[in-house]
């Protein structure tokens, strides 16, 4: 089994990208999609996309981030009607949650009933062996737990290629680095400490420009040539690096058994709903899907 968990949703209902420009540009109280007679809401979705985590946005194309939103908000709402039919709504914890809130919080009030339900009903059904675990470690233990190399570094930061390659001149005649990150660097937040950019570094959290530069980096106190970005022109100076030793099964056990637990809760919770999308009416709102008709004919029109 991975240990590191795919993003895996139902499709219950396909939402193209007309329609979604459709709803999105329609009233925010309009509704796009009906499960029973609970809506979501353009505004629902709109709220989506401003919340999407970046590790999901990596992992998901532009253009299918929309549906991906939208089946989220089908499955929760799915989740918390089955609460209700469950009665958990109805549980002194929830109730005494709930008075904690005030109408505005109306969405924490939907999620920790659907917390709730996959706590009571998903959660007692999921088993994670030690044989599983030990699976786990051994399948990722040269890629996810081997041994790397990080690295701390400081930088100076110069808007032109000209003012950066004079100062690259002037570091290998023996100009103090510090002294120029500080008086020189536009990047202000690290100039105040002679550069040095905070945290550490691995090869998988820099740009391919960056990683080739700082890794080819060999002593302590060694810079880089000048470096386009967006931000401007990056001399990068190293300060220090270390190995960081392969994790044996102990450091990583509890990880590896939270990762499983998680990919097997979403697998019952997939399996729930696929179970359950005959019983629940689904439907998209058919004055959006005339819009987005609309706006096809428009678009091709104007090819």
């Amino acid at each position: 089994m991975e240990v590191t968990m795919n993003i895996k949703h139902l499709a219950i209902i396909i939402i193209t990208p007309l329609l979604l420009v459709s709803c999105l540009n329609s009233n925010k109280s309009d509704w796009v999609v009906k499960i029973n007679k609970s809506d979501i809401t353009k505004e629902q979705i709109q709220v989506g996309f401003n919340n999407l985590p970046e590790d999901i946005k990596q992992q998901i194309p532009a253009e299918k981030q929309g549906e991906y939103i939208i089946n989220q908000l089908i499955q929760d709402e799915i989740l918390y009607q089955e609460a209700i039919k469950n009665t958990l709504n109805l549980k002194e914890d929830y109730q005494n949650y709930v008075k904690t809130l005030t109408n505005q919080f109306e969405y924490q009030k939907k999620q920790w009933l659907i917390d709730l339900f996959v706590k009571e009903t998903i959660n007692p059904k999921i088993k994670v062996s030690e044989q599983e675990v030990i699976d786990a470690y051994e399948k990722n233990k040269n890629t996810l737990f081997k041994a790397y190399e990080e690295r701390s570094i400081s930088h100076i930061v110069l808007k032109t290629e000209k003012e950066a390659n004079s100062i690259h001149r002037k570091l290998k005649n023996g100009s103090n680095f510090k002294t120029i990150a500080k008086t020189k660097s536009i990047d202000k937040t690290t100039a105040v400490n002679s550069g040095k950019i905070p945290g550490k570094f691995t090869e998988n959290n820099l740009s391919k420009d960056f990683k080739d530069a700082i890794f080819n980096l060999k002593r302590n106190g060694s810079y880089t040539k000048p470096i386009k970005s967006e931000a401007g022109y990056h001399i990068f100076k190293l300060d220090s690096k270390e190995i960081v030793k392969e994790k044996e099964l102990k450091e990583v056990k509890q990880y590896i058994e939270n990762q499983i637990f998680i990919t097997k809760r979403n697998q019952e919770i997939a399996t729930l709903l696929d179970s359950l999308k005959d019983s629940y009416k689904i439907e998209q709102n058919k004055e959006l899907e005339n819009t987005k008709e609309k706006t096809k004919t428009e678009t091709e029109a104007e090819g």
